[in-house]
């Protein structure tokens, strides 16, 4: 998304919630062992495969992203370069959005769920994805 906008205030705070988003997944997919699936709640759930990983911490560094580029627009005196970064994430944010549903299938484990849903911009994520409990469930 950054392309050649390194040195911008936006630019650096961009590269720090993709750290943070890297850190966030890879912390919750070491302790999912600990956790339970988000719709039966049962503990345990299923095998995890790498590329499902992958695309988590770039859903969340995406939603992240998307906060600061709307925050740093907010303050911006119509910058260009950052109107087209924010044009690029929109971009990206309409051609993953198809494949949340299956990603949150994959990830199944409670925090990493929340944590993809509630980061990434998407219409599913008013949605309830945990029956009765209301656990999981995004308000």
């Amino acid at each position: 998304m950054l392309a050649e906008q390194s040195g911008a205030a936006w630019s650096d705070a961009v590269t720090a919630v993709s750290a943070a988003a890297a850190w966030w997944v890879g912390f919750f997919a070491v302790i999912r062992h600990r956790g339970v699936h988000h719709i039966t709640l049962e503990p345990h759930p299923g095998p995890l495969h790498e590329q499902a990983l992958g695309t988590a911490v770039s859903v969340v560094a995406h939603g992240m992203a998307m906060r600061v580029l709307e925050t740093a627009l907010r303050g911006s005196d119509d910058d260009p370069a950052l109107r087209a970064t924010y044009c690029r994430a929109i971009e990206v944010g309409v051609c993953v959005e198809p494949e949340l549903p299956r990603l949150v299938d994959e990830l199944a484990e409670l925090r990493l769920v929340d944590l993809v849903s509630t980061t990434a911009r998407w219409r599913g994520r008013f949605t309830k994805y945990a029956g009765g409990t209301g656990a999981g469930q995004v308000e």
